[in-house]
């Protein structure tokens, strides 16, 4: 074999063992990175296997099989799978479109919410079905009638504004015909004259008017200066009633204290009384004794004075006897 062969043939199995490890390494790491996802959908045309599928406009993943749903066969279940860390969550909606509109339809799964939680694998993305062609026309032919309806009703009522426009544009004709423009002229020259026969008059109500506007001036400013008075006065009332409820505090705490000082006082002569009625009923009994005993005294010093001096009174003297003369 010739040198070249060899060299050829060298070249050629390490190409072939390079691209069979760079595919068996991306298989591996593809597989060990992919989750798992479905979703449900009524009408799934424009999409197949492969198709690409977009988390928050972001390439995330692709579309791995299409088929009826064993469970509802009115549903098409989508198999899709996604990188790992991709954060689907519950919040989550999946729906078919496109980046233009000749632009192919991929799979595009909205971001949710930061506070759902995070949707484990192999589970269900909520899913919004897509507006198609034929809901569209039927739609719009649902909705042609009454727009139809609604253009008829603008054309009576335009037709409508239309004859009433040709009314208003007659009545202005008329009004602006020469005998309507010489009555018009004629008004105007009679309001002219009144004016100027009026004018003193209006001239004299204009003064007055003045007049009185002045002297609501001034009963206004009065009524200003009464006003700052009442508020100057209301204030030093506020200031003395300030100056006197300190004191007034006091003295009403000290007659307090003195009527508390003088129920505390009552209280002892009550309890005290009551502790020397019997005493007192004695006493009392000795004293009306005593005044009796000196008013006999005094009734006996009256009629018997010298008995403050002696002790007994004097014997009676007797009476001499008179004898006659021999």
């Amino acid at each position: 074999m010739s040198k070249e062969l060899k060299v050829g043939a060298f070249v050629l199995a390490s190409l072939l063992i390079f691209l069979g490890t760079f595919v068996y390494v991306a298989n591996v790491q593809l597989r060990g990175v992919r989750v798992p996802y479905k979703t449900y959908f009524k009408y799934a045309g424009g999409v197949d296997p492969g198709s690409a599928v977009r988390f928050g406009g972001m390439k995330a993943g692709a579309i791995t099989a299409i088929r009826p749903w064993r469970e509802d066969p009115t549903k098409i279940e989508i198999l899709l799978e996604v990188r790992e860390g991709v954060p689907v969550n519950a919040n989550s909606t999946a729906t078919l479109t496109s980046l233009s509109p000749l632009g192919d339809k991929y799979l595009e799964i909205t971001t949710g919410t930061s506070k759902a939680r995070r949707l484990p694998p192999g589970a269900t993305i909520l899913s919004a079905e897509p507006v198609s062609l034929d809901d569209f026309a039927k739609q719009a032919s649902a909705i042609i009638p009454t727009v139809q309806s609604t253009l008829q009703d603008v054309q009576k009522d335009i037709d409508q504004l239309t004859g009433d426009a040709r009314v208003v544009l007659a009545n202005v004709q008329s009004m602006t015909s020469p005998q309507n423009q010489r009555n018009i002229a004629l008004l105007l020259a009679n309001a002219r004259e009144l004016l100027d026969k009026e004018s003193p008059r209006i001239d004299s109500v204009l003064q007055a008017l003045d007049h009185a506007s002045s002297q609501a001036s001034d009963a206004l400013n009065e009524v200003r200066t009464v006003a700052r008075t009442a508020n100057e006065t209301i204030a030093n009332a506020n200031r003395t009633i300030d100056e006197i409820r300190d004191p007034a505090k006091t003295d009403l705490a000290e007659l307090e204290r003195t009527m508390t000082g003088a129920r505390r006082l009552i209280a002892d002569l009550n309890a005290v009384v009551s502790a020397n009625r019997y005493n007192i009923d004695d006493t009392l009994d000795n004293l009306r004794v005593a005044s009796e005993n000196l008013r006999e005294l005094t009734a006996s010093v009256k009629q018997r004075p010298w008995t403050l001096i002696r002790g007994k009174p004097a014997a009676d003297r007797a009476v001499p006897v008179v004898t006659g003369a021999p």
